[in-house]
């Protein structure tokens, strides 16, 4: 497996920022640490090591990026106007610096997808969610998506754009990011046990929120035995990833050809002009005695044309619903083949992976708390 380090100065942050990439092909991901972590975080807790497969086979590859989150999240003694705003210039350093990076690096004009566990699963939503032109979908693993976990009661317009439990069920309901969401590919996966009562809690008030909004996300609440660590990302990243990485690999596909249609199009309409000045030039009387002659037929023409686009409008109608059906035979069929992944406490209650059963309410019953992992 090719992995690289690179180190770059950030002039949103003012800081050398570092990045390590994995694998040499394939569709690229950014990865965001968990609290505190940097760069080598999902290398050192050997996630990396899982997904192997996929980015010695390159399918895949992987750009892990450091955090400020010491200075900002976690900072809980600083200036919380200043916390707010060094999160924001992460932000703008991730959309601004690294997504550009990401594409220069891997050569692909591609939109990267966004993935994380804990923290990182937090600025993976914070990413996506307002920047969906920008990324192509998001694997958000036991994310916490309220800023104010982590600053209290205290609450300004820059940490509200950090907040994804403020600003997504304030999303009107015409905005036009709804439509772009679901071109997307959305999976945000939070388990019962140890650990999880800030995400179970803050995933159900973005689950209520994208079917308000009317948006395809897969949101998944695995069983009371999955706790917020590692060895259970593992197994949710290997759950949900062949999914994502189909649909995005078909919805890039789908774009590239109508990219290449509409040049055609282009060709076809540039010829209209040409034929009418043709016709136009035509002798006067000849053109009369042709236009009295067809308007008979013309008229029958436009009767028989009636039908026709009754017809194609139906065959809209149903090329459009075909998206969706296809989104939910898509899930359907990865949770079928993922099945024996899940936990055991889960397939004791045959939970169908669907938004229905995704916001069904249960209580968790977390064991006794620890440390979480970070």
């Amino acid at each position: 497996m090719k992995r690289t380090e690179l180190t770059h100065h950030s002039q949103r942050l003012d800081k050398d920022m570092r990045m390590l990439v994995f694998g040499e092909g394939g569709y690229p991901i950014i990865v965001f640490p968990t609290q505190d972590a940097m760069c080598d975080n999902f290398e050192n807790f050997g996630m990396v090591d899982t997904l192997s497969d996929y980015i010695d086979s390159k399918q895949i590859q992987l750009f892990c990026v450091d955090s400020v989150d010491a200075e900002s999240w976690s900072n809980v003694y600083g200036d919380r106007d200043w916390r707010a705003e060094r999160q924001e210039q992460y932000y703008e350093y991730i959309t601004e610096e690294v997504v550009p990076l990401v594409a220069k690096t891997s050569k692909r004009n591609v939109r990267p997808l966004a993935m994380g566990a804990s923290m990182g699963a937090t600025q993976a939503a914070i990413m996506f969610l307002r920047r969906p032109d920008l990324f192509q979908g998001i694997i958000s693993l036991s994310g916490v998506y309220d800023a104010q976990d982590f600053f209290g009661d205290w609450m300004n317009p820059t940490l509200y754009e950090n907040s994804p439990v403020h600003f997504l069920p304030n999303m009107p309901a015409d905005h036009p990011y709804i439509d772009v969401y679901n071109k997307r590919q959305i999976v945000l996966c939070v388990g019962q046990g140890a650990w999880e009562e800030a995400g179970i809690r803050t995933q159900r008030v973005l689950a209520d929120a994208f079917e308000r909004l009317g948006v395809d996300a897969w949101c998944d609440f695995w069983g009371f035995d999955v706790n917020h660590d590692w060895p259970w990302w593992k197994r949710q990243v290997r759950y949900f990833l062949p999914y994502v990485l189909e649909e995005a690999e078909e919805v890039i596909a789908e774009e590239e050809a109508s990219s290449k249609a509409k040049p055609a199009a282009k060709k076809a309409a540039a010829k209209k002009p040409a034929a009418e000045k043709a016709t136009a030039a035509k002798p006067a009387d000849k053109k009369a005695t042709a236009t009295k002659a067809a308007a008979p037929k013309a008229e029958a023409k436009k009767a028989e044309a009636k039908p026709a686009a009754t017809a194609t409008k139906a065959a809209a109608t149903k090329a459009e619903a075909k998206p969706v059906a296809k989104k939910a035979e898509a899930k359907a069929a990865a949770a079928t083949k993922a099945a024996a992944a899940k936990p055991a406490a889960e397939k004791a209650e045959a939970k169908p992976a669907t938004k229905a059963a995704a916001n069904k309410d249960t209580t968790a019953k977390p064991a006794a708390k620890k440390t979480p992992a970070k």
